[in-house]
């Protein structure tokens, strides 16, 4: 009889998705610079060469892994917890959604939205106090970044009534 034990096998999947984003970006990287002057190209070509063969160092460890059955792939530490997977999948929506519509919806009113979806997702409650949270957090960027720092942030519909309600009083 056996008495030994196999050791349990490793989840790597998650291990890997910065590595993979990582060459991805090496290898856009590498394109997008193709048309520069030498000198140019010499440091970033030289980080993105060696960013690559050490991840090429670690998909083949994978892989050896995963071949020998000492590992197996899973992304279940990424997702966390079962019990708060929805939250936090929703609160993903909220930051994907910031991004697409900031173009549109402009710095303020868009961040006003995501902080009042994120912080009535994360249980302030009533709502009343999401929306005055939301609202004083957005107002104090817009006064911060856009007005006394003058970052050049995406202007939505309500810089645009701010500047319309500005330029009338002259």
């Amino acid at each position: 009889m056996n008495t030994r034990s196999r050791p349990p096998r490793k989840a790597v999947g998650a291990d890997l998705i910065i590595p993979v984003v990582a060459t991805a970006y090496a290898i856009y990287y590498i394109g997008s610079v193709w048309d520069f002057p030498p000198e140019a190209q010499r440091s970033g070509l030289f980080m993105a060469s060696m960013l690559m063969f050490f991840t090429s160092i670690l998909f083949v460890r994978t892989a050896i892994q995963l071949a020998r059955g000492t590992a197996y792939i899973s992304f279940a530490a990424v997702l966390g917890p079962e019990e708060g997977r929805l939250q936090r999948l929703a609160f993903f929506g909220l930051i994907v959604g910031y991004l697409l519509i900031v173009q549109w919806g402009g710095f303020t009113l868009t961040t006003f939205l995501f902080l009042l979806g994120g912080s009535y997702l994360a249980g302030l409650r009533p709502l009343g106090k999401a929306l005055i949270f939301a609202a004083v957090a957005a107002i104090s960027g817009w006064l911060f970044f856009i007005v006394l720092l003058k970052t050049r942030f995406p202007l939505g519909p309500f810089e645009q009534l701010i500047a319309f309600i500005g330029a009338s009083w002259n």
